[in-house]
C-alpha cells in the first residue's frame, strides 16, 4: 500500500538518523502563508551543530515524472508569493527516480526521500548529495507491466501510428482489428500511465506519443523483462530438402519470426524456418497432413516451431493469409535480444519505427 502523505512525514521524522548530517530542529504541519496560500509543513533543519535553513515542504505518495512537474511549479509559485524568501523549496517522496531527479536537478529543487536519498540546496553554502540507494517502495515505481504482455500493445499501437489517435475507443479499435484483444478498460489504465510517465499527451490533436524513442526503449525493458520469466519451448525438426519451400499453412495458428521473419522482409539471410505457434501438436499434426515428413532433430534440424503464450506475436501481422510474418515492431524486439547478430537487423527496423514507416 502507498504511504499517506502524514504517514510519510512521520516517518521521515522518526528516521531523521539516516540523513545525518541534517537534523531536524522543528516540525509545523499544514502551515498557512500569505494570499490564502499552504504548505504541507515547513521544517527548520540544522546541518550538524552547523547553520540552520527553513523549507517550505510539500509531500507526494508517488512521484511520477507528471507529478514532479507540477509540484515544481506549485513550490515555485508558493516561494515566489510567500513572504518567507529565505525559505528553501523542498520535494519529500518514498522515492524518488533517475528521471524525476534530472528534473528537479534543472530547477534547482531540493527533495528527500525516505530511502536515505537526498539533494539539499541552502542559503549559505549548504549542499548535500547522497543518492543510489534503492528503492524501499516499490509501488511507487512506474508500471512496468504497462511494457508488457497485453498492455503493451497500447504502446504498440501508439508506435504504429505517426499521427494522433482521435480517441481513446480510435486506440482500442485499432489494437482488436488487428488481432490484438484488449478490453477499453485496459487501454485506459494504460494511457493514463503513459500520461503520467510524460510519454504520451493528450490534445485538441488527440493523443500522441511525445517521444517515440523513449517509449521504444520502455517497450523494450519490459519485453526483455517478460521473456526472461516467459520461457518459450523450441521444437526443432529435419525437414527434407526439396520440401523446404512448401511452408505454408492456414489451419492452424502461426507466424513466421526471428531471422526468418527478417529474411523474409529482406533484412537478413538465414538457413533456418522459424514459427511462432499456439500449439506445437496442432501444428505437426496440420503440417504431416500436408505431406510435409518431420523428424525431430535437434542438431541438424531445419525447422523451429516455438510455443508461446505471448498474444502479442498475432499483433499486427503482416503478409498473405498463408505466409504470416510477425510486424516490424515485434521483430525488431525479437532482433534486440537475439545476440550477436539481431541488432543490427534492429537497427534498420528501429529507424522505420522512429519514423512511422512501419
Amino acid at each position: 500500500m502507498r504511504l499517506k502523505e502524514n504517514e510519510i512525514i512521520e516517518q521521515f521524522e522518526r528516521q531523521i538518523d539516516k540523513y545525518a548530517p541534517l537534523k531536524i530542529k522543528s516540525i509545523e504541519r499544514e502551515v498557512p502563508l500569505s494570499q490564502g496560500m499552504k504548505v504541507d509543513a515547513i521544517i527548520e533543519f540544522c546541518v550538524g551543530e552547523g547553520p540552520c535553513f527553513k523549507a517550505l515542504v510539500e509531500i507526494k505518495s508517488i512521484a511520477s515524472p507528471k507529478e514532479i512537474i507540477s509540484t515544481v511549479v506549485q513550490l515555485a509559485f508558493t516561494e515566489k508569493k510567500s513572504n518567507e524568501k529565505e525559505m528553501v523549496p523542498l520535494l519529500i517522496v518514498p522515492y524518488m527516480g533517475a528521471e524525476q531527479i534530472q528534473i528537479l536537478q534543472r530547477d534547482g529543487i531540493s527533495w528527500i526521500d525516505l530511502c536515505g536519498n537526498m539533494v539539499i540546496r541552502a542559503p549559505g553554502g549548504i549542499y548535500i548529495e547522497r543518492t543510489g540507494r534503492k528503492n524501499l517502495f516499490p509501488d511507487t515505481s512506474p508500471i512496468k507491466k504497462i511494457f508488457e504482455g497485453t498492455s503493451s500493445l497500447v504502446s504498440r499501437a501508439l508506435l504504429l501510428k505517426k499521427e494522433p489517435f482521435k480517441s481513446l475507443n480510435k486506440i482500442y479499435r485499432f489494437i482488436n482489428e488487428r488481432d490484438g484483444n484488449i478490453t477499453l478498460s485496459t487501454v485506459s489504465k494504460v494511457l493514463g500511465s503513459l500520461e503520467e510517465e510524460l510519454l504520451v499527451r493528450k490534445d485538441e490533436n488527440g493523443i500522441s506519443v511525445i517521444d517515440r524513442e523513449k517509449l521504444l526503449n520502455k517497450l523494450l525493458e519490459g519485453y526483455v523483462d517478460y521473456t526472461k520469466r516467459n520461457k518459450n519451448k523450441t521444437y526443432t525438426f529435419a525437414v527434407q530438402k526439396n520440401q523446404i519451400g512448401d511452408f505454408a499453412f492456414n489451419d492452424f495458428k502461426c507466424v513466421a519470426c526471428g531471422f526468418y521473419a527478417a529474411k523474409l522482409k529482406g533484412l537478413a539471410t538465414t538457413d533456418r524456418i522459424t514459427f511462432y505457434v499456439e500449439s506445437v501438436k496442432e501444428a505437426q499434426k496440420e503440417i504431416e497432413r500436408s505431406k510435409i515428413i518431420l523428424n525431430p532433430d535437434t542438431e541438424f534440424g531445419q525447422l523451429d516451431l516455438i510455443e508461446t503464450r505471448n498474444l502479442c506475436v498475432w499483433f499486427n501481422v503482416q503478409g498473405e493469409p498463408l505466409d504470416k510474418i510477425v510486424d516490424d515492431l515485434e521483430l525488431y524486439l525479437e532482433m534486440m535480444i537475439d545476440t550477436p547478430r539481431g541488432p543490427k537487423v534492429a537497427e534498420i527496423l528501429e529507424e522505420r519505427i522512429l519514423k512511422g514507416q512501419v
